[in-house]
């Protein structure tokens, strides 16, 4: 008679996120996770960031921008909000963000970079949150709205690393 196979401690089970919190899957992902585990954290996760951040703290932001969809607000406060989030207190015009850490390749980009634009397509300068697979969230979009949209607007797109 075959013994059944010992379930894993539940000290280091991750809990299953709902994957209509955001919050929950960012700290399930910086949990240990037993070996049966990681591929429902990872089929959660996928369903709400397109690409993995190599950082938690990459995660965090765009996990708080994305969490902003649908509020009435302009870019710098969009950005402003997501960065507190990773605890992180800033805020100023557009292209001040570059100040928080360094441009890096399109190839490079991992959600959570911000995406800084000379011409945001409106004629000013406009600042938004990489959330990867060619999206980023941007505020101040159709009348001050925050939404989901394409990396590639405007001039396009120079990402920054946040340090």
């Amino acid at each position: 008679m075959a013994q059944a196979a010992p379930k894993p401690s539940p000290q280091i089970e991750a809990p299953t996120p709902k994957p209509d919190d955001p919050a929950q899957v960012v700290a399930a992902k910086a949990q240990p996770v037993a070996q049966a585990a990681p591929k429902v954290a990872s089929k959660t996760a996928e369903r709400i960031t397109p690409q993995v951040s190599a950082s938690g703290q990459g995660a965090t932001i765009a996990s708080a921008a994305r969490g902003q969809l649908g509020v009435g607000q302009d870019c710098t406060a969009l950005v402003t909000n997501a960065l507190r989030a990773a605890g992180i207190n800033f805020r100023g015009w557009p292209a001040d963000y570059f100040k928080l850490g360094a441009p890096v390749t399109a190839g490079q980009a991992q959600p959570g970079d911000l995406v800084y634009y000379a011409d945001g397509g409106m004629g000013t300068p406009h600042i938004g949150v990489y959330v990867g697979g060619g999206k980023a969230v941007h505020g101040g979009w159709n009348g001050g709205s925050t939404v989901l949209d394409s990396v590639n607007v405007g001039s396009g797109p120079v990402y920054i690393r946040v340090r």
